[in-house]
């Protein structure tokens, strides 16, 4: 369950960067899911847990579901601070 706080804590924090999003716009991808933190965690953990791990599918959708939701409250108590 450890995978769920490193995947939302890092999907809130890439967003918190101001590097991130001027990179972002150098590259002319300033759109979802790039600069969605829920939508970020969602794919990445995805695709890497599904694509990387021999994690049964139901638990790799879990754990990208948590780590996405994760990441949007984080992402929003860091935009309140």
């Amino acid at each position: 369950m450890e995978w769920l706080i490193y995947l939302g804590a890092a999907g809130a924090l890439l967003q918190y960067v101001p590097l991130y999003d001027q990179f972002l716009k150098l590259i002319k991808l300033d759109r979802k899911p790039f600069n969605c933190p829920l939508c970020l965690t969602w794919w990445s953990s995805l695709l890497g847990l599904g694509l990387f791990t021999q994690t049964p599918v139901a638990e790799v959708i879990f754990i990208s579901a948590g780590a996405a939701v994760l990441a949007e409250l984080l992402w929003r108590k860091l935009m309140t601070i």
